[in-house]
């Protein structure tokens, strides 16, 4: 890749001959991806409506669209951890609803996101708020087996039901986040947008 800010295989300090090789990979490994995940959506798209009504192939090709769909979500969202930091707005449920497949594997198992109030405008660090939220998920791993608290979202505020591992409360506030203890868990105020 000519112009490429990579450095060459083996000459970055402190970075494995694996680590170089990914980061010189991620930006066409996403963009494959991404025209990938069209070409299947657009024929899974297209083919349903001709497919007989209630017929076991039907079936089939409708669960494949919605496995499509949440394959695209998680590793788009997954590769956009390895782009160039960036900064924009973004409205929170939309953003929190992008990143919910992330924080879930993060989390240990399924999650939900409830939401209360209208959506509101953050500031959106991308990828560094992404892995601070990533990182801040992973602390649900440290509870008892059993269903997960749901993650609470009301404009910028973040609940959590468990604590914060000590580096994803940093990495917010590095962030400009404000992060609170609140019984159990945890509340993460996003910065405004």
């Amino acid at each position: 890749m000519a112009g490429s800010a990579s450095p060459p295989l083996g000459k970055s300090a402190g970075a494995s001959v694996s680590e170089q090789a990914m980061a010189l990979l991620m930006r066409p490994v996403r963009h494959a991806v991404n025209n990938l995940s069209m070409v299947m959506n657009a024929n899974l798209d297209a083919a349903a409506p001709h497919l007989p009504e209630g017929e076991r192939v039907t079936r089939q090709v409708l669960r494949a669209r919605e496995a499509a769909v949440s394959y695209d979500t998680l590793v788009r969202g997954f590769l956009a951890l390895g782009r160039e930091e960036g900064v924009k707005g973004a409205i929170s449920t939309r953003f929190m609803q992008e990143v919910m497949p992330l924080l879930a594997m993060a989390a240990g198992g399924p999650l939900e996101l409830q939401t209360q109030g209208p959506p509101v405008l953050v500031e959106r660090r991308s990828p560094s708020l992404e892995a601070a939220l990533v990182l801040a998920a992973s602390g649900a791993t440290a509870l008892p087996a059993g269903p997960l608290p749901p993650l609470r979202l009301e404009g910028r505020r973040i609940g959590m039901g468990w604590r914060l591992p000590p580096e994803a409360g940093a990495a917010l506030e590095a962030l400009g986040a404000r992060v609170e203890a609140e019984g159990e868990g945890a509340v993460i105020e996003l910065p405004a947008g």
